[in-house]
């Protein structure tokens, strides 16, 4: 069975989307309220690269999601 998930950061591993996630991991962002806001979208936290980025982002360090993660 092969892994038919697009190899993007919404389905990697290093890749936060979560809003309470994000808030814990990003100091600062439960001032703003932002990780609940609209305007996030699809954007969140790379922990490898330390950065934010949007979900269709793709880079060389992807590493599919665990089944407990999605």
């Amino acid at each position: 069975m092969t892994d038919e998930r697009p190899r993007d950061c919404g389905h990697c591993r290093h890749f936060i989307d979560d809003p309470q996630d994000l808030e814990a991991e990003v100091e600062g962002l439960k001032i703003l309220s932002s990780a609940f806001g609209s305007v996030r979208a699809d954007t969140g936290w790379c922990k490898r690269w330390d950065r934010f980025c949007t979900a269709r982002t793709t880079c060389d360090a992807y590493s599919p999601r665990t089944a407990e993660i999605l």
